[in-house]
């Protein structure tokens, strides 16, 4: 099963590089231009028109399957703002420092005209089903319109698998299992219970079919989103003094050439390079623009296709640029960005060329490590994967080896101040001052033998984990604050216990909202697969058990298995944009004609 997971994270790690990035932001980037900008440029008019009365209402004589474009939008959210925005949003600032927020708004700037390309043709190649249903998306944009009709066959059919692969995994499963722990570890609910009530909600929800979920998700959506960024607000007030200094580092880090740590980073390491990399993942990651996810609910609305997809562009800058960067600048101003978690402690024995950690009851750390390499800056350390804890290779990405590097005395004492002893979720307003146990000893305060002696200070991991070793034969074992407990601790900066708990239930919203927009793109692509509607109850009941599943399992493989159907699923659907954009450029430009 080891070599299984690591085998997944090496294809995840491929799928979602830099090729799959420039695709997708290259992808936005030819439209934009072939489009001259006008997604751009009638964003404001698009904004204006979304919350109008007329989105509101499904035009008439429209299909017993139609709603209204509002109502779409919604739906379309409802799948993509998710835990992403929170977790994703807090581990892309810490992978990639406060500059992966500006590439993350990059991204989404690019994604607008993605989205509303593959919106607007899903509207205008929708079919309707045996059921008086329209019907949608790149799958049968693929099938009715490309160039090539037997590749664009082929690339239907693939899009269509990766999309049901991913509604179960990312759209159903982890969300499910992100509620479980979030209503676990704060209201100490079990996921048994928190399983049950879910699978219960979601069946009760989706039998009804898209008119059931787009209500939910025209109440739900609107209403979660409100309460988090009001409770973002909050924050952002508490902290206003730290807010023009966060802006400078979060432009300024976005762009720099060298890199940078310590500081109000603590052990994270930033620089532009880092930045663009995981700011433009998890922007893509978290907006969906170009993975044609959203075009699929777009082909259920009444309205013409370019009035669609200028509704379903404003999608990217409702979830990126507003409500992710409300997480990202909580966490900014707040503070408690570069905060250590200690996750293990104990003592240690260095003899004979091993380290060997006692008392350790970490799962990640292996209990023996042959040292392959030391000298005063850096420490090589082997383990054997056979022998060694078995979430060790994994979580430091690394097949056998880890190196260490020695974190200056002064930048020790910084992290002195950033090191959180305990539960993220209880931490205390103010941080404990840990100086002491973590800084090198100065001269005469040797506390053990000399090569013992020689470990002793502060050693970081690539990844930010950090190992922190006593002269007397004492460690800690410290990594970074990230995803919902780093977004706990900014909003607990403000809003004090409370703000765990509005974090909470805003996961539980999020996440569910997920969940049932996902089940939606899901059965469409199923019916697809299957040339008939006659299954959809089939499918609706297997996707709900899924629910209870996820809530009561560790989901790792799980994730990994649909991150890759989510990167797989967009190529076809990008090759279908690019194939498309001339006749793109086209109809945007003749209804921006007669709009006149």
């Amino acid at each position: 099963m080891n070599t299984f997971s690591r085998i997944l994270n090496t294809v995840d790690a491929f799928v979602w590089g830099p090729y799959m990035l420039v695709l997708l932001v290259g992808t936005g980037i030819v439209l934009c231009i072939r489009t001259r900008f006008l997604p751009w440029r009638r964003l404001p008019r698009a904004l204006k028109s979304t919350f109008g009365r007329s989105s509101r209402a499904a035009a008439s004589g429209s299909t017993s399957g139609g709603i209204s474009p509002f109502a779409a939008l919604m739906t379309s959210l409802a799948a993509t703002i998710g835990t992403g925005n929170m977790i994703g949003v807090s581990t892309a600032l810490v992978l990639g420092g406060p500059g992966a927020l500006v590439w993350m708004w990059i991204a989404a700037a690019f994604g607008i005209a993605s989205k509303f390309s593959e919106c607007m043709l899903a509207v205008k190649y929708r079919e309707t089903n045996l059921r008086g249903e329209t019907v949608g998306g790149p799958m049968y944009t693929l099938k009715n319109a490309f160039p090539n009709r037997r590749a664009g066959a082929v690339l239907g059919f693939l899009f269509a698998l990766f999309a049901v692969i991913s509604s179960f995994g990312i759209g159903n499963m982890t969300q499910a299992n992100s509620i479980a722990d979030a209503l676990s570890s704060t209201f100490s609910i079990s996921t048994r219970m928190t399983g049950m009530v879910l699978t219960i909600l979601t069946l009760l929800i989706i039998v009804g079919g898209i008119r059931s979920i787009s209500k939910i998700a025209s109440v739900l959506v609107p209403s979660m989103a409100f309460l988090y960024i009001a409770a973002g607000m909050i924050v952002l007030a508490v902290h206003y003094r730290n807010i023009p200094q966060s802006l400078m580092q979060i432009v300024t880090m976005a762009f720099s050439t060298k890199a940078a740590t310590g500081g109000i980073l603590g052990t994270i390491t930033a620089s532009g390079l880092r930045a663009m990399r995981y700011g433009v993942a998890r922007g893509v990651f978290s907006n969906e623009a170009g993975m044609g996810s959203a075009a699929i609910t777009a082909a259920s609305a009444a309205g013409s296709p370019v009035r669609q997809g200028y509704l379903n562009m404003t999608a990217p800058f409702l979830d990126t640029i507003i409500i992710c960067s409300v997480t990202g600048l909580c966490i900014m101003c707040s503070g408690v960005l570069g905060t250590m978690q200690t996750m293990d402690s104990g003592t240690y024995a260095h003899h004979s060329g091993q380290l060997v950690f006692l008392n350790s009851t970490s799962p990640e750390l292996p209990a023996v490590y042959e040292i392959a390499g030391r000298d005063a800056s850096s420490l090589t350390l082997l383990f054997d994967q056979e022998s060694s804890a078995p979430d060790a290779a994994s979580f430091f990405q690394t097949d056998a080896a880890v190196t260490l590097t020695r974190i200056p005395d002064t930048e020790a004492e910084n992290l002195s101040h950033r090191l959180l002893d305990g539960n993220a979720e209880s931490m205390p307003d103010r941080l404990p001052d840990d100086s002491a146990e973590i800084r090198s000893p100065g001269h005469g305060e040797s506390l053990a033998p000399a090569e013992q002696n020689s470990l002793t200070g502060a050693w970081r991991s690539p990844h930010g984990y950090v190992f922190l070793f006593r002269a007397d034969g004492t460690y800690k074992y410290a990594k970074p604050l990230t995803g919902a407990a780093l977004t706990i601790a900014a909003f607990r900066s403000g809003l004090g216990s409370t703000g765990a708990y509005l974090l909470t239930v805003s996961i539980v919203l999020f996440a569910f909202s997920t969940i049932l927009g996902w089940e939606y793109l899901g059965e469409r692509s199923f019916e697809f697969l299957m040339r008939t509607h006659k299954y959809n109850l089939f499918y609706r009941f297997v996707f709900s058990c899924a629910v209870f599943l996820g809530a009561n399992a560790a989901l790792d493989i799980v994730w990994n298995f649909s991150n890759i159907a989510n990167a797989l699923m967009s190529i076809p659907n990008l090759l279908c944009l690019l194939a498309l954009s001339g006749e793109v450029a086209a109809d945007i430009r003749q209804y921006e004609k007669d709009f006149r």
